[in-house]
């Protein structure tokens, strides 16, 4: 009876596999076609600078423009990895309370044991 279960569990994994593999692709091949417009804007962009005030400054303020990108990338990741942070870090707190109550409980609940066993076989010898 194992054997039909394993066969559709081979299915699924599978045929998600298949999908995480054309999911990827498509993935892959939108961020390409993604770099090659963004390329594509930043030529245009330069042409046109360039014949309205120059190649020299056109070209200065497509850097000052990338570096000012750069630096709301890198500010917008600090954020977000500093609130990734703070999730775990709350996270594992949590965990540490969860075990200290589960560990306090198992330790309180211990000399009740005996008792509970006693209740349990009390109520099964007494079933008809």
């Amino acid at each position: 009876m194992g054997m039909p279960l394993l066969g559709a569990l081979r299915d699924l994994a599978a045929a998600r596999a298949a999908s995480a593999k054309v999911q990827v692709a498509a993935t892959l091949v939108t961020i390409l076609f993604g770099f090659a417009a963004a390329a594509l804007v930043c030529a245009a962009g330069l042409v046109a600078l360039t014949d309205a005030m120059g190649f020299p400054i056109a070209a200065l303020v497509f850097a000052a423009m990338f570096a000012g990108l750069a630096l709301g990338v890198t500010l917008a990741s600090r954020g977000f990895v500093s609130r990734t942070k703070a999730k775990a870090a709350k996270a594992q707190n949590q965990v540490k309370i969860d075990l200290a109550l589960a560990t306090s409980l198992s330790r309180t609940a211990q000399p009740l044991l005996p008792l509970a066993a006693f209740l349990a076989a009390f109520a099964l010898a007494r079933r008809p």
